[in-house]
Formats: structure tokens, C-alpha cells, sequence
């Protein structure tokens, strides 16, 4: 038998842009707003302290200058929180796990079961609070894990979870 490698017609492949994503919960928007809000309020609360409690004049320019910046970066974190909410995320397919994020960066990452080592789902105060969970997924020779899918509601990790755990499992066999 002769060697064969013959070309693939490009056009025929699968277009990953075609697979329906499913998107996080309406829930996780506000947990990202709410995000943001407390760490610009934690930086208001570091510029305020320094103008109050500075031993050095500050000029006056700055002093209007910092609140504008610090106003104009709030409203572009809340816009770039939104646009990224509305890009993010996932689908389950019959071999890989697929999730998409990125406002000004897209990305994609295509994890095939048979890759994953493990999964676990996370679940922090703030996630409690209004009933979300994260998935974590980890494939070999990582440090930390290699996909994090954030905002799904109630138990949806958990079966998520499962169902990934018995698709890597059947691969291994």
C-alpha cells in the first residue's frame, strides 16, 4: 500500500462560529457589576483618604483630574463588564467542551474530553448569594486549571461537572 496524504477540502470542516453557545446566567451580570462597583470603591475610598490625610499640598489640577479619570474608568469597566458578558459563553459537544470570552481579545478554547483530568465547582460568598457556581476544568501539566466556565445557576455545575467526568472517563477506557 502507497503512502497517501491527500488535501482536505477547507471549505467542508465544521465552522466552530455555527456551534450554538449557551450563555451564563442574567445573575452573573450583576455579580460582575457588583465586582466592580466594590473595587472602585475601595480605590475612591485610597484617593479620598490620600486628599484627606496627605501631609504634602496637592495641586488642584489633580484634584479634579483624579475624580474624572476615576469616574471615566468606572464607566468603561461597567461597559467592558457588560460587552464581555454578552460574548461569554459555552457548549457542550459530543467530544469537546468549547468556551468563548473577550471584548477586545476574543478567545476560544476548545477542551476535548479526553484531555481533562479533573473537575471540581467552586462556589464563592458573593456566587452563594445569588445562587451561581463556577466549573474549573484541569487537563494534564497545568498548575492551575485550564478552563473556568463562571456564572452557572443553581446545580448546572454540578451536572455539568458529572456529565464532563464520564465523557473523560469513557476516553480513558
Amino acid at each position: 500500500m502507497l503512502f497517501q496524504n491527500n488535501a482536505i477540502d477547507l471549505t467542508t470542516l465544521p465552522q466552530l462560529e455555527d456551534t450554538p453557545m449557551e450563555s451564563l446566567s442574567p445573575s452573573y451580570l450583576k455579580v460582575s457589576y457588583l465586582g466592580t462597583a466594590i473595587f472602585f470603591l475601595i480605590v475612591a475610598a485610597i484617593l479620598i483618604s490620600i486628599r484627606l490625610f496627605a501631609e504634602f499640598d496637592i495641586p488642584t489640577w489633580i484634584e479634579w483630574i483624579a475624580p474624572s479619570v476615576w469616574l471615566l474608568l468606572f464607566i468603561l469597566s461597567l461597559w467592558h463588564t457588560y460587552e464581555d458578558f454578552q460574548i461569554q459563553g459555552f457548549a457542550i459537544r459530543e467530544r469537546d467542551l468549547t468556551y468563548r470570552s473577550g471584548v477586545f481579545f476574543r478567545s476560544t478554547t476548545v477542551i476535548p474530553y479526553n484531555r481533562i483530568q479533573h473537575a471540581e465547582v467552586k462556589q464563592g460568598p458573593i456566587e452563594r448569594r445569588f445562587n451561581l457556581q463556577r466549573l474549573e476544568i484541569y487537563t494534564a501539566g497545568g498548575d492551575g486549571s485550564d478552563l473556568y466556565i463562571p456564572g452557572l445557576p443553581g446545580n448546572r455545575a454540578d451536572q455539568l461537572k458529572d456529565y464532563i467526568i464520564e465523557k473523560a472517563g469513557k476516553n480513558e477506557q
